[in-house]
């Protein structure tokens, strides 16, 4: 056998090896979600738990998860988001079965969601990326500053509406001070980041949602519509239809590429 025939064959043997490990990997992801969706629907109410049963609610969110969010995702994304995610799509199933169901878990759930993916995905890097750059310090009395700086020093967690903010700053090229223009760098050096949070299509849709402050003032003064919840979960998930929602765009930046 030639060198050239036993690279082919290792090839080959290398591909076989990866189909298997993509299979394995593939059903214990699918079984990880059927899990969590199991375990919320076990602690609801009989009626409401027979009534998933009847329309085999606890399948349909498995489903629909697990093709949306292809496994190199799921693998990479903190089991809080899916957890979160299947609570959202459960407590959106009762409020449109009962609309007595307190609605607020809806968007509740989904904003946890996007918190755990904002402090997990960009900011638990951010934090190491500043204090490297020595970056600790607040030398200008500057909300978004401030902010910053106890992000980096206290681990707080970044709103939503201040991560919006300071990346419309640097996609105007507007005044940054010290935490902000680190931020920036962080961007700069974590091109796969910076792909995604400065992208067009991903700051239109970050818009709508900071816009229609549902995730703030709305919902602490309890003042929610249906519509404005179902557009809410549109522009978040779009049913798991559209990979231009803003929790895929978030989560695609922890996809492997190999």
């Amino acid at each position: 056998m030639t060198e050239i025939e036993k690279l082919k064959q290792e090839i080959k043997i290398l591909k076989q090896k990866l189909l298997i490990a993509e299979s394995w990997m593939q059903k214990s992801i699918k079984e990880e979600v059927k899990k969590i969706s199991k375990k919320k629907i076990n602690k609801m109410t009989s009626w409401v738990k027979e009534s998933f049963m009847q329309e085999n609610i606890e399948d349909i969110i498995t489903t629909q998860i697990n093709k949306f969010f292809w496994e190199f995702i799921l693998m990479n994304t903190p089991v809080w988001v899916i957890d979160n995610i299947i609570s959202g799509e459960i407590n959106y199933y009762n409020f449109r079965q009962n609309p007595s169901f307190d609605w607020f878990s809806v968007i509740s759930s989904y904003h946890k969601a996007i918190d755990v993916i904002i402090e997990s995905v960009i900011i638990k890097w951010f934090r190491k990326f500043s204090k490297k750059q020595n970056q600790t310090i607040l030398r200008k009395n500057d909300p978004l500053e401030k902010t910053l700086h106890m992000v980096v020093n206290k681990n707080y967690i970044l709103s939503i509406g201040r991560l919006f903010h300071i990346l419309i700053l640097i996609k105007n090229n507007d005044i940054l001070y010290d935490y902000g223009k680190t931020f920036k760098n962080y961007l700069e050096k974590y091109t796969y980041l910076k792909d995604v949070l400065l992208d067009d299509k991903f700051l239109k849709v970050f818009e709508e949602i900071v816009s229609s402050e549902i995730f703030w003032k709305k919902r602490h003064t309890w003042n929610i519509s249906f519509d404005e919840t179902k557009k809410a979960r549109e522009l978040i998930t779009w049913e798991f239809k559209n990979i231009d929602s803003l929790i895929y765009m978030l989560l695609k930046t922890q996809e492997i590429d190999y």
